[in-house]
């Protein structure tokens, strides 16, 4: 639970905003405010001039703009393969966190890591289930949720409804934010702007299956101050789950409990602004432990005893400074002070981390021309009983935009980065320590080829270093948690070359886009279920094709994304496909949006969406001995009322059809075991008020 300390600091923020700034009927609405798409506009040059200078604040919270680049584009301009997520578009999904938006609204494989809804698994690319998390850089507010050991992302503490856009940049970010990146990056906003009313907020309170409980408060105000703008915001959200079957031998069911909070002030004075946030972040979850394959067939909601409990504790200071010399330069920095406490109470395994992110960009803006420049710095340390690993970080980084003419842009990066790895337990053995010095490179072109088609082509060369665990061999309890480890050796260091080509079309009413990518890897890092040990594949390549299209139909809208991957890995002279990586994904929606008097709430969107993932080799299956595991399958029917302005109302249900969906895992014996992940048919619904 939160400490008194939470408390007041958030007492103290939403009553400092003085009554007064509730006057605001004369401010413009969030709709008036978007940025019009580069299609819209009278050229590429006004695009790019009203994106980066004229409003360039609007532009980075704007559901149309690319930011993962040196300049902000639009999806038409920008000359990466990117997919765009705004606000709306999460608003109209129903969902009460980031794992369901993923799982039930992108082509993204997305799973609780072995049953554990906190810290879900996310791939795309090509790396399978198994360790696409590790290549994919997720970034809330400039700052990764990575971790420097085989613990996933905690997207549980990012709470939905702080989300302004999620931007999906595929096989790019390596340049610009370094390791991690291989597969791509995903570049999460929340709304920081000065640029707001002077008194807003919201507050959604939510329910569903097993009496899960959804709340969430925002509160709010921007004023002006004797010249100065003065920022003060407040997120609250709780979401509890009273779970669906006994999971622990004491009878205890699957239950997740999370309580996030965040306050942020800031200061905007002529062309310099600072904004600092504490967020503070605590989950209990009790989650499935494996099963046999058989008693899955069977009833995958069969009760098991050999479940696990988490206990996270996290705290986290980020600091924002941004200065405007000019509207061509501008400088930002960010610092990052990140603390984490994980507890499993059953192995008394209680692990510690420390980190200090530190990042500087200097950024030009001219007329044909934009250059990003700067530096990272992270220092992460894990701490557990007699020893202490560490992982430092240091990178230098140059990208550039190039608009050649109003047709033609070209964009071309390199960053230089110095990692130290260092283990230390307490004199039992000599300290351990190694250093490596890996390089990324892009290079990429975007050519329109008419007021709303582009066709653009990447290079890529990326880099992933390993993280602290992949130099220690796993030890096992009975029920295959981890509760050690032993020191297997250092590996090597993961390079990437990818090529990419695709198409883009878009308009309001109708968007296609396609690509095609090939990657060619060297020492890509797996666990071997057979040795126990973590090491890398001699060689290995992954290609694939991926298919999107949206059109509306005015009666209803349509959309399906198709992803087509194909992967290829050697061990020695075998050559093996990636294990947990399916090679056909499909998303298909159908939807309906119409207006009706007959209720308060006029605007009506109903949708039906279906995700499909053919069969794949389980997880950790790294030699196919187990043969392909079943197809994954789900649909969703979502309904939402609304009125545009402050209330919105939606229903949805997830797994409509029943579907028995599951997580299949290779732990070295004979069959794989299963983690039920998404097996039954579940109802959520919430109510929400904005102002």
């Amino acid at each position: 639970m939160l400490d008194p300390r939470f408390y007041f600091l958030f007492s103290s923020l939403v009553f400092s905003a003085p009554l007064w700034a509730a006057e605001n009927a004369d401010t413009p609405s969030e709709e008036e405010k978007e940025i019009k798409p580069s299609y819209q506009l009278p050229s590429a040059k006004e695009a790019v001039e009203t994106y980066n200078v004229k409003a360039q604040d609007k532009a980075l919270l704007s559901p149309v703009t690319v930011t993962a680049n040196s300049s902000v584009a639009d999806e038409l301009l920008s000359p990466k393969s990117v997919t765009i997520y705004s606000k709306e578009n999460i608003r109209q999904s129903g969902v009460s966190n980031l794992l369901d938006f993923f799982k039930y609204n992108t082509e993204i494989q997305a799973d609780p890591s072995f049953g554990n809804v906190i810290t879900p698994r996310l791939s795309m690319r090509g790396f399978g289930n198994g360790d696409g998390y590790q290549n994919i850089n997720i970034l809330v507010d400039g700052v990764s949720l990575n971790q420097i050991d085989m613990v996933p992302q905690q997207l549980g503490s990012v709470p939905i409804d702080s989300i302004e856009k999620i931007e999906v940049v595929k096989s790019s970010g390596s340049v610009l934010y370094g390791d991690y990146a291989g597969a791509g990056t995903i570049v999460i906003r929340t709304n920081n702007s000065f640029d707001r009313k002077p008194w807003y907020g919201s507050v959604r309170s939510g329910f569903g299956t097993y009496n899960t409980k959804l709340e969430h408060i925002n509160l709010g105000s921007v004023t002006d101050f004797k010249g100065f703008k003065i920022l003060a915001d407040g997120n609250f959200t709780y979401l509890d789950a009273e779970g669906k079957k006994p999971v622990l031998a004491d009878g205890s069911k699957d239950t997740t409990e999370n309580l996030n909070g965040k306050a942020t002030w800031g200061l905007q004075k002529d062309n310099f602004e600072i904004l600092t946030s504490f967020i503070k972040d605590d989950s209990n979850v009790v989650y499935t432990g494996p099963m046999s394959l058989d008693t899955f067939n069977r009833d995958p909601n069969a009760a098991v005893t050999n479940g696990s409990r988490n206990i996270v504790h996290k705290e986290d200071w980020v600091t924002t400074m941004k200065y405007k010399f000019s509207d061509r330069w501008n400088a930002a920095y960010t610092y990052a002070n990140k603390t984490k406490d994980l507890k499993y109470p059953a192995y008394n395994y209680l692990p510690h981390y420390e980190g200090e992110d530190h990042r500087f960009t200097l950024q030009t803006i001219q007329n044909d021309f934009a250059v990003l420049a700067g530096f990272d710095l992270n220092d992460n340390l894990r701490a557990e009983p007699g020893q202490v690993t560490e992982k430092n970080n240091v990178a230098g980084f140059i990208s550039a935009d190039y608009f050649v003419n109003e047709r033609l842009s070209l964009n071309a990066g390199f960053r230089q980065a110095f990692i130290t790895f260092k283990h230390n337990n307490d004199g039992a053995n000599k300290p351990l320590s190694k250093t490596v010095n890996p390089a990324s490179v892009n290079a990429a072109a975007n050519f329109s080829l008419a007021r709303n088609d582009a066709v653009f082509a990447g290079y890529s060369h990326a880099f992933q270093s390993p993280d602290i665990d992949r130099f220690f061999s796993p030890v096992y309890a009975p029920d295959f948690t981890l509760i050690g480890k032993t020191f297997n050796g250092f590996i090597n260091t993961m390079e990437m070359d990818t090529y990419s080509i695709g198409y883009k079309h878009l308009e309001d009413t109708f968007k296609a886009k396609a690509e095609f990518y090939y990657s060619d890897l060297n020492n890509e890092i797996f666990y071997n279920s057979s040795t126990f040990n973590n090491t890398n594949y001699d060689a290995s390549s992954k290609y694939g094709v991926e298919l999107s299209v949206y059109k509306d139909f005015a009666l209803f809208y349509a959309s399906a994304n198709y992803v087509y991957t194909d992967t290829r890995a050697k061990v020695g002279s075998q050559a093996y496909q990636i294990a947990a990586q399916p090679k056909h994904i499909v998303l298909a929606t159908l939807g309906k949006q119409f207006t009706s008097t007959l209720l308060p709430l006029p605007y009506h969107t109903i949708s039906l969406s279906h995700k499909y993932q053919s069969d794949s080799y389980a997880e950790g299956d790294f030699d196919n001995s187990l043969g392909k595991q079943q197809a994954y399958n789900a649909t969703t029917f979502t309904y939402q009322l609304a009125d545009r302005k402050h209330w919105t109302v939606d229903f949805s249900i997830q797994n409509l059809f029943n579907g028995a969906n599951g997580q299949f895992v290779d732990f070295g014996t004979a069959n794989p075991v299963v983690y039920p992940t998404n097996y039954q048919r579940t109802f959520q619904g919430s109510v929400s008020y904005r102002f």
